[in-house]
């Protein structure tokens, strides 16, 4: 039941299952209300587990920035949150920081009570590709305020990205793997099946402004490793981002992100 839920919402850990199940969600569906049909009572399982997961691991980035320092209420217990992003904890220095406050305090100043406090560093990420033949990807988008320091954001798109990323730290493979890979996959393209070896190695060897290999075996040695390091590798497998495409199930986190953006005339 977790790898079919998993399936359609990505990676769930071990924790979050067990909330779902103290809440007694994956209980409800294993009892099967007998008014709901199997699928019926599956997409209630699967709603209700999607709404749980996104509370659960909201309070969970709040309890983290609150323990950092980052997340503060004001005397009525509302949540500032222009400082910060929704998504990943931001680290600011200590000048962004102050120069932060003060500007949201200019603000409060000039447009009185802010019902809808603006976030200065906002991320979120959708997946896009697998239903059109392509390879699936994670897309993180970043909302920035353009005179914070471009160097104080690495940290909070390098976070973004290890929450995604299977693979911590990037592959160490030579640019002349992945352009032996390029080029092995365009003349596959171009011939409608892969030539022999010896074929694409004398072929390469004879390409201008190419460093010869001395045999086909080194040669294909090359595609090995620039093939096996070319596609990312996520926690989510490339099946549960193209699900995830298909169901539109990040839309709505993406569309509210943007809808921020967005000014209405007063």
């Amino acid at each position: 039941m977790k790898a079919k839920l998993e399936r359609v919402l990505g990676r769930i850990t071990a924790a979050e299952w067990q909330n779902l199940r103290r809440r007694d969600i994956v209980g409800e569906y294993e009892r099967n209300p007998p008014q709901l049909t199997q699928k019926e009572n599956w997409r209630e399982f699967r709603d209700s587990a999607r709404r749980e997961l996104a509370l659960s691991r909201k309070y969970r980035e709040d309890d983290i920035r609150e323990q950092t320092g980052e997340l503060e209420t004001d005397a009525e217990g509302r949540v500032e949150v222009d400082v910060l992003a929704p998504d990943v904890p931001i680290t600011l220095g200590d000048r962004t920081f102050a120069r932060l406050s003060a500007l949201s305090a200019l603000d409060r100043l000039r447009a009185g009570d802010i019902q809808t406090l603006r976030a200065r560093i906002s991320s979120t990420h959708k997946p896009r590709g697998g239903v059109d033949g392509t390879i699936p990807q994670w897309v993180i988008f970043m909302g920035v305020e353009a005179w914070i320091p471009a160097e104080e954001l690495a940290d909070s798109y390098r976070r973004h990205q290890q929450a995604l990323l299977a693979e911590p730290k990037p592959s160490r493979t030579h640019a002349r793997a992945f352009q032996v890979a390029e080029f092995v996959w365009e003349q596959e393209r171009f011939y409608g099946t892969r030539p022999p070896w010896q074929f694409l190695w004398e072929r390469w060897n004879t390409y201008p402004l190419t460093t010869p290999f001395e045999n086909w075996k080194s040669f294909r040695m090359a595609f090995v490793r620039g093939a096996d390091a070319t596609r990312p590798r996520y926690f989510a497998t490339e099946e549960q981002l193209t699900e995830q495409v298909i169901s539109r199930v990040h839309e709505g986190a993406f569309d509210s992100w943007a809808a921020a953006f967005r000014e209405l005339a007063v």
